[in-house]
């Protein structure tokens, strides 16, 4: 992957692989099962023993991403800790080329190419919000933590299961196939800044796109393999005197 992306690229990427869990065509190794019910009732007994999820592992994602008419190849391992940390690293052609953790009011991106730890908040003190938290984000990485919000889902009775999360001028919409509670599409669009992150589900994968922070891109998600409850030793930090230490308002 070329050197020239600049830090909000690699926060950009960052939260459209943070997607891959839920969005991509993941094999689940431990829980392969189909729901005997359908709809919210399926969704409900789908959840039953999600509050026993504590992690999230995910290893061998891949991703195509395309931004500014060029096209990049990653293979992602991703680690989620229910209400603490979401982890990732991106490997291209054998090499660990982004290393990344998202935290409640944070987000600390490690580049490894050029050499530099970019740091930004979640959660802004002023002006408007981004369209997205971190809790959006783990809704997005799996059911088991959407199951802690059922009250937000509606069931139409004939093709979805619709979650609405919205708040002051932004829009958030989660919606699932009630057949077979794979997600269907995902919008989060703030209405005052113009900004979103919104996907949709391809017959085999799933695609992302958004112009959030900058301007637009899309990815296309597939494979994977994820196991949970198994622990990962999560480095963040470098040596200070290779890397250049930046801070993104």
């Amino acid at each position: 992957m070329p050197g020239n992306m600049n830090r909000f690229n690699w926060i950009l990427l960052l939260f459209a692989l943070l997607l891959l869990n839920e969005c991509g065509a993941m094999k689940e190794v431990l829980k392969p099962e189909t729901p005997e019910l359908h709809g919210m009732e399926g969704l409900i007994q789908n959840c039953n023993g999600s509050d026993s999820v504590h992690t999230i592992l995910i290893k061998k994602a891949e991703a195509i991403l395309v931004y500014d008419k060029e096209r990049y190849e990653v293979s992602i391992t991703l680690y989620s800790k229910r209400d603490s940390i979401i982890y990732l690293s991106a490997v291209n052609s054998g090499y660990e080329i982004l290393r990344a953790s998202v935290k409640q009011d944070s987000i600390k991106v490690i580049d490894r190419m050029n050499k530099i730890v970019y740091s930004a908040p979640l959660q802004r003190r002023f002006g408007y919000q981004y369209p997205v938290s971190l809790t959006d984000l783990q809704n997005l990485i799996s059911k088991a933590y959407l199951c802690d919000y059922l009250q937000f889902g509606k069931d139409d009775q004939q093709k979805s299961i619709v979650f609405e999360f919205d708040e002051n001028y932004i829009k958030k919409r989660i919606i699932f196939d009630r057949l077979d509670l794979n997600m269907n599409i995902f919008e989060f669009y703030h209405q005052k800044t113009d900004r979103y992150l919104m996907g949709e589900r391809l017959e085999d994968s799933f695609k992302i796109y958004s112009n959030f922070m900058i301007t637009e891109f899309e990815i296309v998600a597939s494979g994977g393999e994820r196991t949970i409850n198994r622990d990962l030793k999560i480095k963040m930090e470098v040596n200070p005197r290779k890397y250049t230490f930046t801070e993104v308002r």
